[in-house]
């Protein structure tokens, strides 16, 4: 989330800081105070000489004195290379006081796991930046805010804007797309439900719309990664009550209910938005793809465009004759996402490329 730090200041009670924090993540601002207790709300339209406020561009005030100067997300900049957007007026000052939002934030206000509201549209993006001798490592499913009680008001305001900025996006790709949802959950899981579907359905007009795979790519593996961990707890849970059949090993009999499970769940979730994936479209789910021109082919457990995902167990490498045959058939795919179940170890799946 690209938003400026905030300084909360000292000696707030801890309910104010939540409440101030709640703000910021909304805002992106901290609000301010007079000495009466009167809180100032920010408008960046505002002429800096006097302080009125505009109705931002082209509006009566703006036409009066010009449109102001703009610099960037930050608003426009004033004298000495200010940036306005920093200034709130107030009443019986000549301009806008300068608010400092610079200063280093206190810990509890921005931590690591800020990184699970950032919304990745690729599987570049997606990525984690750091060596690995299979290939670079994916993110496991992203990481909720780990708090409760009153702090759940902090993660719902959170996960509302990522909500409304993903409901704008679709909106600007389909207009008539209308949301079923009676409100917002509150829970934890319900809100990332929420929040995968809309992803889900943005990655798919994008596909229709602009005809761009990408955002598609990086939604296929987060479903499917959370499918594998789903199948591979609820394969372990079968091998322990002796409900599988086991033919070769109970590995061999895990892998194989772990494959089937997230196909049939893929299918499922391409289903349900509208997507063939068992025909001649860029989305194929377990399907033959010719290496070649003698008859050979390989089958990736689904391929999106130019990439083919494998869920698998065990770790594969390049020089494997299976992800050989991947990256020599015909549709040349760029790179092979190899997905396991996350309880094997961090970073478990990962890129391999052309």
């Amino acid at each position: 989330m690209n938003m400026e730090r905030a300084w909360i200041p000292a000696g707030v009670s801890p309910a104010e800081r939540r409440r101030l924090f709640s703000i910021w993540i909304r805002t992106g601002r901290i609000p301010t105070r007079r000495d009466d207790g009167v809180e100032l709300k920010f408008n960046p339209w505002h002429d800096p000489r006097d302080g009125r406020f505009t109705s931002g561009p082209g509006g009566e005030a703006a036409a009066r004195d010009g449109p102001p100067e703009r610099g960037g997300e930050g608003g426009g900049v004033g004298e000495g290379g200010v940036v306005r957007s920093d200034g709130v007026y107030r009443p019986g000052e000549p301009g806008p006081t300068l608010i400092p939002i610079g200063a280093p934030e206190p810990p509890e206000t921005r931590g690591g796991n800020m990184r699970a509201f950032e919304d990745p549209m690729t599987l570049d993006e997606w990525q984690v930046d750091e060596h690995s001798a299979l290939g670079p490592p994916l993110r496991l499913a992203d990481q909720i805010f780990d708090i409760t009680g009153p702090g759940a008001e902090v993660r719902t305001a959170l996960m509302r804007v990522q909500a409304e900025k993903i409901l704008s996006d679709i909106h600007q790709l389909d207009p008539t797309y209308v949301f079923q949802s009676f409100q917002f959950p509150y829970s934890e899981d319900g809100q990332r439900r929420l929040i995968d579907g809309l992803r889900f359905d943005r990655a798919v007009l994008t596909m229709r719309v602009k005809g761009d795979l990408e955002p598609l790519q990086l939604e296929t593996y987060r479903f499917a990664q959370g499918a594998t961990n789903d199948a591979y707890q609820e394969g372990l849970r079968r091998l322990k009550l002796t409900m599988l059949p086991i033919r070769l090993s109970e590995r061999e009999a895990l892998g194989n209910f772990v494959d089937q499970r997230v196909r049939e769940q893929l299918r499922q979730r391409f289903f349900l938005a509208g997507v063939d994936c068992s025909g001649a479209g860029p989305v194929r789910l377990n399907r033959n793809e010719a290496v070649g021109e003698n008859g050979r082919f390989r089958r990736p457990d689904i391929r999106v465009g130019d990439v083919a995902f494998d869920v698998s167990l065990s770790a594969k490498t390049r020089g494997q004759a299976q992800i050989r045959g991947f990256f020599n058939a015909n549709f040349k795919p760029s790179m092979v996402v190899i997905i396991r179940p996350s309880e094997l170890g961090r970073s478990t799946s990962y890129i391999l490329r052309r």
